[in-house]
C-alpha cells in the first residue's frame, strides 16, 4: 500500500519498485511538501499527521478525506502495540468499554500517536463518487458504510462496544436484506436474518444450489417463511429453471395466507438446462397491500464436471444445438483443462478457485475430443475424459 497526498500540482510518481521502507519515507516527504502547499495535510514536530487530510490511496483507487488526531497512549486501558516492519504504521490493541478494539496508528511513540478521528470518506478516483464512509472515535472504528456507484447504501457494519457485539447489514432496494450479527461475547456464533425489519422473514434468501448436469441434474433448498403479522402472499414468480413447491412437495398454490407468527416452509427446486443456464436467478414474492417486492436471490452452481465426478468421469456427450455450452467448475485453488482434437490441436482453459468456466461449443466442430483435467497448484491430481460433440 502506498499513499500519495493530493496537492495543487498534478504529479505522477512511480514508486512500485521501491522498498517498503523507502516508500514510507517518500510518503512522509510528500506529506511535508503537501502541508506547505495547503492548510491541510499537516505534520507536527514528531512527524505525526494531524488536522484535516486528503490524499490518494493509489493502491485502492480511492481518494480518502478526513481528520487525524494526536491522542495520549495513557488514555487507553491494556494497550498493546505492534509496528509494521519498515513502515510508520502500527497497530494498537486496546480495551474499549466492554470490548477490545484495534487502532491503526501513525508515527507511534511512547506517549502519543496519530489516529483517525471523526468521519472519513473514500471517493472513487475515476468518478469522484463516494464509495465508503467510516466513523472513528479516537482511532476506534464505530461503524462503516459502503455505497454502490448509484449512491445507494449497500452495506453498513457497526460495533456495539458496550455489548461486545458486531452487526453487519446488507441492503437491497433501500431495505435491510440481510442482517448478520454475533451475540454479546460470542464472536464464533454468527446469526443471519433475512428481511429482519419486514412483515415476512426468511430463513435464507440467498440459497446456493449445486447441480451436476450429468450426475445430479436438480437441487433443492428448503426456506422457512415466518410472518410477523397476518400476511397474504399473492404472487411468486421465478424463471423456468426454478419450481416453488409446498410442504407436500407439490407446486405451491396461491394465494398463501399466513397468520401472525406462523412459519411456512417452501421448497425451491432448481432444474437448469445448460443452454440457458445463468448463475443468478431471482424469485420475486409479492404480498397483498405491500409497497415492495421480496427477493430470494439464488446462486446456481451448475456444471458438467465438478469435484464429485472430475476423477471418475470417462465419457461425456454434448450437443451444440441442445447444450450449447460445456461447463467445468473449479476444484480447489486452480483447475486447468485442455480440449484436444484428433489433429492434436490443443485449447487451454482454467477454472480458478470454485468458479465456473464455460466452453462455447459453437467454436468446435462435431467429433471426438480428449479433455485432460489437472487440479491443484502442483497439478498432481486429474483425469482424461473422452468428449463427443454432436451437431
Amino acid at each position: 500500500m502506498h499513499w500519495v497526498p493530493i496537492s495543487s500540482a498534478s504529479t505522477s510518481v512511480s514508486i512500485g519498485n521501491l522498498s517498503a521502507q523507502l516508500k514510507y519515507h517518500l510518503f512522509f516527504c510528500l506529506m511535508i511538501f503537501s502541508s506547505v502547499c495547503m492548510a491541510q495535510n499537516k505534520l507536527n514536530e514528531k512527524g505525526q499527521p494531524y488536522g484535516h487530510w486528503k490524499f490518494d490511496k493509489a493502491t485502492y483507487g480511492v481518494i480518502s478525506e478526513g481528520d487525524y488526531k494526536i491522542v495520549s497512549i495513557a488514555q487507553f486501558d491494556s494497550a498493546h502495540f505492534e509496528q509494521e516492519d519498515g513502515t510508520t504504521i502500527g497497530h494498537l490493541d486496546v480495551k474499549y468499554k466492554s470490548s477490545k478494539a484495534a487502532i491503526i496508528t501513525y508515527n507511534f511513540n511512547t506517549d502519543s500517536a496519530s489516529v483517525n478521528d471523526g468521519t472519513w470518506n473514500d471517493y472513487d478516483t475515476a468518478t469522484g463518487k463516494l464509495t465508503q464512509t467510516t466513523i472513528y472515535y479516537n482511532g476506534v472504528v464505530l461503524g462503516r458504510k459502503e455505497y454502490a456507484s448509484s449512491g445507494d447504501l449497500v452495506k453498513y457494519s457497526y460495533t456495539n462496544y458496550d455489548a461486545d457485539s458486531v452487526v453487519y447489514l446488507t441492503y437491497l432496494d433501500h431495505r435491510v436484506f440481510k442482517k448478520e450479527f454475533y451475540p454479546p461475547g460470542n464472536l464464533n456464533n454468527k446469526i443471519t436474518q433475512y428481511y429482519p425489519n419486514e412483515a415476512l422473514h426468511f430463513s435464507d434468501a440467498a440459497p446456493e444450489l449445486n447441480v451436476n448436469f450429468l450426475a445430479k441434474p436438480s437441487a433443492k433448498a428448503v426456506i422457512k417463511i415466518t410472518a410477523d403479522t397476518d400476511v397474504t402472499i399473492t404472487n411468486i414468480s421465478a424463471n423456468n429453471s426454478l419450481n416453488i413447491l409446498n410442504r407436500k412437495n407439490q407446486p405451491l398454490s396461491l394465494p398463501l395466507k399466513l397468520s401472525r407468527r406462523e412459519t411456512y416452509p417452501i421448497t425451491i427446486e432448481c432444474t437448469p438446462e445448460a443452454a440457458t443456464y445463468s448463475f443468478y436467478d431471482t424469485i420475486l414474492i409479492t404480498t397483498a397491500g405491500a409497497r415492495f417486492t421480496y427477493k430470494i436471490i439464488c446462486s446456481e452452481w451448475c456444471a458438467h464436471i465438478d469435484r464429485n465426478n472430475v476423477t471418475t468421469l470417462q465419457y461425456i456427450k454434448l450437443s451444440k444445438a441442445k447444450d450449447k455450452y460445456f461447463f467445468i467448475k473449479g476444484c480447489g485453488s486452480v483447475t486447468n483443462f485442455t480440449i484436444t482434437d484428433d489433429d492434436g490441436k490443443v485449447n487451454n482453459y482454467a477454472a480458478l478457485g470454485g468458479k465456473i468456466t464455460a466452453v462455447d461449443l459453437s467454436e468446435y466442430e462435431p467429433g471426438l475430443y480428449s479433455v485432460d483435467v489437472t487440479m491443484g497448484d502442483c497439478e498432481t491430481e486429474g483425469n482424461s475424459i473422452n468428449l463427443k460433440i454432436l451437431e
